[in-house]
């Protein structure tokens, strides 16, 4: 790097997001940590496999890891050359109880998933952007049933990728504990409606778009459909034509089950996505 400019950390004291799975809390500290950078429209024309720039914002999350030792949740505004950054911080026992994790969320951009080894931070991975993320879009549940904490993100649109009301996919990273690193499972992405059923140990996927929803177990590490419904309710604004369909999967063949007019969704499904309102 020929140049360097400095980057301006500020205070900044930021409210608890909506989604109450949000990792993202309050932060009273003052950062005083200062770093430089190459500057910013060189940074814009880089790749974010540029090692380049994965060696910088690799350095800068450690330095702000390390400067915030007693916080769990703060964020940064980087002045880059003029342009603002706002950076997101995350750590403590997001996956595991037995291990120090950290992520950490570049505004629009990317999410860097750090551990702690030999209390130092190290980046295990990068999680490309999709979407645009947004305070809430980052949650931690077990998705796969393990014991373990999982990490979902919901990439949300900027100019509508699907012609419905929904916000945007979700992308899950299931944590495995031996190699401590997050698989992504890239076929939740195709779902817009997803829902958790930890009684159940099912996850049911749905995409109102086209009036597909299913029900899902894990089964050795993959998901297996186990119930299906298609619906014309979300396209078909007269109740009168509604049709459902259902079906059932026995031994990985799908067997139809029944066919019903004027029918929407059941209740039970549209309370598993956390539809607000049921459509009369």
């Amino acid at each position: 790097m020929k140049r360097l400019f400095p980057i301006i950390l500020s205070l900044i004291v930021f409210a608890a997001c909506k989604s109450g799975n949000s990792p993202w809390g309050k932060n009273r500290s003052k950062d005083t940590l200062s770093v430089h950078s190459v500057p910013y429209d060189r940074l814009l024309s880089k790749a974010m496999d540029s090692a380049e720039q994965m060696a910088f914002f690799r350095d800068y999350c450690i330095r702000k890891l390390e400067g915030h030792k007693g916080e769990d949740r703060f964020y940064t505004l980087a002045v880059f050359d003029g342009d603002t950054t706002r950076i997101q911080f995350y750590k403590g026992n997001i996956c595991s109880q037995q291990k120090q994790h950290a992520i950490v969320c570049f505004e629009d951009k990317n999410l860097f998933f750090f551990f702690l080894k030999d209390d130092s931070w190290k980046l295990q991975q990068v999680m490309n952007g999709y979407g645009i993320i947004k305070d809430s879009a980052v949650q931690f549940c077990d998705v796969n049933f393990d014991g373990y904490k999982d990490v979902s993100i919901i990439w949300n649109y900027s100019g509508g990728t699907c012609n419905c009301s929904g916000p945007g996919c979700r992308d899950i990273y299931l944590f495995n504990s031996e190699s401590d690193n997050l698989d992504h499972i890239p076929q939740i992405r195709s779902f817009v409606d997803f829902g958790l059923s930890t009684e159940e140990r099912t996850i049911y996927l749905g995409a109102h778009c086209t009036g597909f929803y299913a029900k899902y177990i894990w089964l050795n590490g993959q998901l297996e459909i186990q119930e299906e419904y298609t619906s014309n309710q979300w396209n078909e604004p007269d109740s009168a034509k509604w049709t459902l369909e259902h079906f059932i999967y026995c031994d990985g063949e799908r067997v139809p089950a029944y066919t019903i007019p004027n029918l929407p969704l059941p209740e039970k499904w549209q309370k598993e996505f956390g539809w607000s309102a049921i459509r009369n």
